[in-house]
């Protein structure tokens, strides 16, 4: 995703030094879903969002997914070195709310290489901009990179890397072992660049592991659709909603359906210096519904008075009416508000948060559920912005 904050530091620095305690954001109206899906998912409870500056450092966190136990992999758009970084989160199991959140570091390069203790590596390739990423199955996930336009699995263990004696002993392809070649019949899935407009291609990833289903979706709108919303043509993002038949032991995992998705339009005229509207990451429900977190950035020159509203929206595409969403028409795929949020930058608070990670946490003592949700702070730009984490509870 594009850098939201750039230039004009000078009146971040000023904004900092009135600031002395964060505010926290505020939540606006809630809904639930109503005839169009089969659970009536609602929200129980929202968690303030928390920042936990002793124990995470300063990232790009884009993109987040469940691991094991209170495992979590997150992935960071700038970073040249991890796939993905180990956070452990532990949670409240009465209300919810995250406690902890701490950075582990990473255990795979950028390239899918397992990272050896005492073992150098060099990668080669870079400017992969990772933004999602979900566990597909007990060993491998999907990685979106917007800087490459593909989707790609990965071993969750990661590839392993021949030592500089065994490269000059032996051509490293005849070396390949039963994992190594695993990993060569690894799924991937590419478009072309131009299909997308600047820095707006797959920002979103999730499983539903019940229909065996992979989720993508376009961050706003594909070039053969029309033109990305602005505050001043005041149109509705159309995004299309990929579906990938995901069968377990196979590399091939063709497209199994697509739907159009409605964006709201800008709830802004105002001119800004950057203005970012789109889907920024979905989320799979255990009975297989979607949550699709709609965000909407806006940020003047002077940066104070810069607001995110996230909207989080429940869809059913499996239910939906083939015969009627078919990826042939024009059809909308339906979609139920089930609660929003703003955060802003102002005087007197710096809440601002961009809203990139979403994924489940666990279940609770009274079977609601946890989603988990991180933002992306572009390396708490200025020392004004902050990693921050938050909590929904939902049933």
């Amino acid at each position: 995703m594009r850098l939201l904050f750039t230039g004009n530091l000078i009146s971040l620095f000023v904004l900092s030094m009135f600031l002395c305690a964060p505010v926290t954001m505020f939540a606006a109206r809630r809904g639930q879903i109503q005839d169009s899906v089969s659970h009536p998912w609602t929200v129980v409870r929202e968690n303030q969002q928390k920042s936990f500056s002793h124990t995470v450092p300063a990232g790009n966190y884009s993109g987040i997914t469940h691991l094991h136990d209170d495992i979590y992999a997150v992935v960071s758009d700038k970073s040249d070195s991890a796939l993905f970084f180990n956070f452990r989160m532990r949670i409240n199991s009465l209300t919810g709310d995250l406690e902890t959140v701490e950075n582990l570091g990473y255990d795979v390069y950028v390239d899918g290489t397992r990272k050896l203790p005492g073992v150098s590596h060099e990668v080669g390739e870079r400017g992969f901009d990772y933004e999602a990423i979900v566990k597909v199955s007990d060993s491998t996930l999907v990685v979106s990179s917007e800087g490459k336009c593909r989707l790609k699995e990965y071993l969750i263990e990661g590839e392993a890397q021949l030592s500089d004696v065994e490269a000059q002993l032996s051509n490293r392809k005849n070396m390949l072992s039963d994992e190594t070649s695993h990993v060569r019949s690894l799924w991937e899935w590419t478009k072309p660049s131009s299909d997308f407009y600047p820095n707006y291609v797959y920002e979103s990833l999730a499983f539903d592991s019940v229909h065996h289903r992979l989720w993508t979706i376009s961050e706003s709108t594909l070039r053969k659709d029309g033109e990305p919303a602005t505050p001043q043509n005041q149109v509705a993002n159309k995004l299309r909603l990929v579906g990938f038949e995901w069968k377990p032991g196979s590399s091939q995992h063709p497209v199994k359906s697509e739907f159009v998705y409605m964006m709201d339009k800008p709830s802004t005229d105002k001119v800004a210096q950057t203005y970012v509207m789109g889907v920024s990451e979905l989320c799979a429900l255990p009975d297989g519904q979607l949550l699709v977190l709609e965000r909407e950035a806006f940020i003047p020159k002077a940066k104070v008075g810069a607001f995110c509203h996230c909207k989080l929206y429940v869809v059913d595409p499996i239910r939906c009416d083939s015969a009627l969403l078919d990826r042939h028409t024009s059809a909308v795929l339906p979609k139920r508000l089930l609660t929003e949020w703003k955060t802003s930058l102002t005087i007197f608070g710096r809440s601002f948060a961009n809203y990139e990670g979403m994924c489940l946490g666990p279940r609770l003592e009274d079977g609601s559920q946890v989603v988990i949700l991180l933002a992306d702070s572009q390396d708490q730009y200025a020392g004004v912005l902050k990693d921050w984490f938050k909590t929904i509870v939902v049933r």
